[in-house]
């Protein structure tokens, strides 16, 4: 692995730590040296502060009765834009007694999206069981915890820090064709980094550029990119002739700054990341915009492009097939080959064909600035874990397979 900047200094930028985990693996546990009390009581308290948490003030009932008020980050972008409803809350529950703690989340400016995911150790997650979720409105749901005698971490997904992606990053950068590099810095400081495997550094190839975690919710589709890296990666003969032919490059954590402070959706600019590629307004797109001038400037070129998000639903927002791409129908090709081996009970996804317009957004910068398959993948929140690295391997590999079959690439 080559590196431009060393690891230790990678786990400082985090600010949260650094944990190396192999691929695959859980992410590492968060730290919680940030922690701090948000409300407590004889017999239990309520912490915030670690890596990820969300939750804006806390009201106490009873000693083991609480109100969480969540609230977004700000309410609207600097272009007036309302945030999106990405309701994220994070909290951990420390008892002092083995009795059960109810907790009701008040949300403002949005809703309950993320169904509670609870753990012990912030590495193992399982669903609260529907039967303690009760539904009070669109804007208010209560918990009935049962911690027992350890503290209990309960949050909207699993927490993926972006400590956890540099570990991510760093093991895959341990292959002696990658390098992974600084391309610049968050509003809050933090590294930005990118990962670029070439095989034969004296041999031209296009790149295929996959970048993630613009907003920071969205957890599946960070799984879904991870999956879809170790695919092209994974030593197969299908990834040794492509790599063969094609480079890689990656940037998987754009926004973590949003993800280190539980946004909902911005980043610590105030501003939604994804609408802002053509203004630039913001250091984290700055940055991705230099990553990418080689190819503006021609010293490289692209050939794909996908842009890994999560919503309520699997979809792809992709261009419309009558907008020509090179290679020409790739999507449509793309989308029958998949669809020849998906299990759809197991992964129900559809295609949206979403040409290319005024938006700012990552697919629409990448398709008009290079005429090329251009893809924003989203992943469902609800989506199984397992259903999201079958379907992404499914995906990667036919990618991988109509790229190498295309007369317009080598």
């Amino acid at each position: 692995m080559k590196i431009l900047a060393p690891l230790g200094l990678w786990c400082a930028l985090a600010l949260a730590g650094c944990t190396t985990v192999s691929m695959g693996d859980e992410p590492a546990a968060p730290l919680l040296s940030g922690e701090t009390i948000l409300c407590e009581t004889a017999d239990v308290a309520i912490r915030t502060g670690y890596s990820t948490s969300r939750a804006t003030d806390c009201q106490t009932l009873s000693k083991r009765h609480f109100v969480l008020n969540i609230q977004p980050e700000a309410m609207v972008d600097p272009n007036g834009i309302s945030i999106n409803d990405s309701a994220w809350y994070g909290f951990r529950v420390a008892p002092k007694t083995k009795s059960s703690v109810r907790v009701r989340l008040d949300y403002e400016g949005g809703s309950h999206r993320y169904n509670p995911k609870v753990s012990r150790d912030g590495q193992n997650w399982t669903l609260l069981p529907s039967d303690r979720v009760k539904q009070i409105s669109d804007r208010s749901v209560e918990l009935n915890l049962k911690p027992g005698a350890d503290p209990l971490f309960v949050s909207a997904q699993e927490i993926f820090s972006p400590a956890s992606h540099y570990a991510w990053l760093s093991k895959v950068g341990e292959r002696t064709d990658a390098t992974v590099s600084e391309i610049g810095r968050s509003v809050q400081g933090r590294a930005l980094l990118q990962i670029d495997i070439q095989t034969e550094l004296d041999k031209e190839k296009p790149y295929i550029v996959l970048i993630g975690r613009q907003h920071p919710p969205e957890v599946t589709g960070a799984y879904a990119l991870m999956s879809f890296v170790e695919t092209i990666l994974n030593g197969s003969d299908l990834s040794e002739q492509f790599l063969d032919s094609f480079n890689l490059l990656v940037i998987p954590m754009v926004n973590p700054d949003g993800a280190e402070n539980g946004n909902w959706r911005f980043n610590m600019g105030g501003t939604d990341l994804n609408r802002d590629w053509g203004p630039f307004t913001q250091p984290e797109t700055q940055a991705v915009r230099s990553a990418l001038q080689r190819f503006h400037t021609g010293e490289d070129d692209v050939a794909f492009f996908t842009d890994f998000h999560s919503t309520k639903r699997n979809l792809l927002y992709t261009q419309a097939d009558e907008e020509p791409t090179i290679p020409a129908m790739f999507t449509r090709d793309w989308i029958a080959a998949v669809n020849a081996r998906l299990d759809e009970a197991e992964y129900p996804y559809t295609r949206e064909e979403s040409p290319n317009g005024g938006q700012p957004i990552s697919k629409n910068y990448m398709y008009g600035s290079f005429g090329i398959p251009s893809i924003t993948y989203e992943v469902g929140d609800k989506t199984p874990r397992p259903a999201i690295a079958e379907s992404a391997t499914i995906f990667s590999e036919e990618m991988m397979r109509l790229l190498l079959a295309s007369p317009d690439n080598p």
